[in-house]
């Protein structure tokens, strides 16, 4: 007597055949991120972009939001590898805070539907311990940076913290304001590029805006 097969163990035929369903399904959200916004899609929109069933994304991700996790999961070590690389051949310390600050930048540009899936609304909502360890490993790199600056003698002590702190709001609001296209042909951006804005930034923050006494 021939074994029946239930509709539950019947494998899916597009993602069978479709290669890395994982993979796919996060460029297809990419792709649509870009083009939409972080909230402008579905988790169907997304199977239909990567060419499967519409039941197929559910084989790695049970909703839209673990979707959108496992991206800022992958996007928080993009940027970390992205920071790591840039101070890689550095010895000196302020050109390292420098060089943190420009690929912070150049990150956002190079990889925007990531960048704002990382910091939505929808995923700091729903953070999650994995997603948590990402942020908390980025964010000590930059702090353990500032700590080695710190140590050397080139910024006050006693409140790397609060550098890092200040830094990461101001980099990250000048990242958003390019993206969003806000700082476009207007005389405060002063025909800057993304980049010469980071370096701006990190050199003010590093001697501040009072004048000398």
């Amino acid at each position: 007597m021939k074994k029946s097969v239930t509709p539950a163990t019947v494998p899916d035929k597009a993602a069978y055949h479709h290669g890395d369903l994982r993979r796919s399904l996060l460029d297809a959200a990419l792709g649509l991120v870009e083009s939409h916004g972080v909230q402008g899609f579905t988790l169907r929109e997304a199977a239909r972009a990567a060419n499967v069933s519409h039941n197929a994304p559910y084989r790695h991700f049970p909703s839209r939001t673990h979707l959108l996790i496992a991206l800022a999961i992958e996007g928080q070590g993009h940027l970390l590898q992205g920071l790591q690389t840039a101070v890689r051949r550095a010895t000196d310390a302020r050109e390292r805070i420098v060089r943190l600050g420009t690929a912070y930048m150049e990150f956002a540009i190079s990889h925007a539907a990531h960048f704002r899936v990382m910091f939505s609304s929808d995923v700091a909502r729903n953070r999650t311990a994995d997603l948590t360890a990402a942020q908390n490993a980025t964010f000590e790199f930059f702090e353990n940076e500032l700590l080695a600056t710190e140590q050397g003698g080139l910024i006050r002590q006693g409140a790397v913290q609060n550098h890092a702190l200040v830094g990461w709001s101001a980099l990250h609001g000048a990242a958003m304001l390019v993206l969003d296209g806000v700082l476009d042909n207007t005389a405060i951006a002063a025909r800057r590029k993304p980049r010469e804005m980071a370096h701006l930034i990190i050199e003010t923050l590093l001697t501040g805006i009072l004048a000398p006494d």
